[in-house]
């Protein structure tokens, strides 16, 4: 039997670049919050998303209204997927390394596989728990070189609060599905960033406030322009386009590249080093992620052969936000 070529067009462009522009935000995150703190990060990288995103919504005149009866679930997308995923993501990225959270961050397709089976949306096939055992399994690998190295330092909690992070973004995924699919990624987004912004306010506020904004070095502004332009609006226009051109089985595996650009990126610009255990540790993740996502496709492709390829990327904003 003969296998299908593989011919990159366009959209496997428009892929690997939004790889670059998502793993180079993780590493422009690690370095400036060790400059702005990162609560007041969120908070202003949510005021400028929200001046684009509703400035988009008035030019274009998009009906923006949310019916009555989807609001308790915006209500959910916008604390877990916009609020505190990205402090808790933020907060963990500075405690831990780029590599680190970008790798454990990459576990959200299981937490949402293990929250939609536990609310009867979906059946996971005995390979998919296979896969998810071998990710848990790298996890443990991953994070138990560190707590034998460290202990339970700063890196480590770092890298908990990331898999919380992880968890909250499945939530979030569940959640945003069925309102992108009725109002669309911009409204939807649109309003789960006011509302996240509004979630984190207590503890957000007041240090953003007190923050000297002006005092900010011009290369701090410029990560904040980029996460919320580049790597959140641009990021995510070019998934949708490439999603729309290739499908979703054709463009979602370059999302398992993420953590592998960021580790070398990191290696690069931060000098950080791998021992052999967080690189087997890694490679399971990895693979048990791909795995979990490569055999979900497969299971359904026969029953939503047309779904699975004309479906919106309900989770490409949250992943272009990190």
């Amino acid at each position: 039997m003969k296998l299908p070529s593989f011919r990159p067009d366009a959209a496997d462009a428009a892929m690997l670049a939004v790889v670059l522009m998502w793993a180079a935000n993780n590493i422009l995150i690690k370095v400036t919050v060790d400059i702005l703190p990162p609560l007041p990060y969120v908070v202003g990288r949510f005021v400028i998303v929200i001046a684009l995103v509703w400035g988009w919504i008035a030019w274009r005149r998009m009906p923006a209204r949310i019916a009555m009866t989807d609001r308790p679930l915006l209500l959910v997308a916008g604390v877990c997927g916009f609020g505190a995923y990205n402090a808790l993501f933020t907060v963990g990225i500075q405690r831990t390394s780029a590599f680190s959270a970008a790798l454990l961050i990459s576990l959200g397709p299981i937490f949402t596989m293990l929250l939609a089976r536990i609310l009867g949306q979906d059946h996971p096939t005995t390979a998919q728990w296979l896969a998810t055992g071998l990710a848990a399994a790298g996890v443990l690998v991953f994070v138990g070189d560190k707590l034998r190295a460290e202990g339970f330092s700063s890196a480590a909690t770092g890298d908990l609060l990331t898999l919380v992070a992880a968890l909250l973004f499945a939530v979030y995924s569940l959640a945003a599905r069925p309102l992108t699919a009725r109002y669309g990624a911009v409204v939807t987004t649109a309003w789960a960033v006011v509302i996240g912004l509004l979630a984190i306010a207590p503890w957000g506020i007041g240090p953003a406030l007190s923050q000297s904004w002006l005092a900010l070095p011009l290369p701090v502004w410029g990560s904040l322009v980029y996460a919320a332009a580049i790597s959140m609006l641009i990021g995510y226009s070019l998934w949708a386009w490439a999603m729309n051109r290739s499908g979703v089985a054709r463009t979602a595996p370059y999302l398992f590249l993420i953590p592998v650009a960021t580790g070398i990126m990191s290696a690069a610009a931060l000098g950080e080093s791998f021992t052999a255990a967080k690189v087997g540790g890694a490679m399971m993740v990895l693979a048990g992620t791909t795995l979990v996502r490569v055999l979900g496709r497969r299971a359904a492709a026969p029953a939503s052969a047309v779904n699975e390829t004309s479906a919106p990327p309900e989770t490409a904003l949250a992943r272009g936000a990190q």
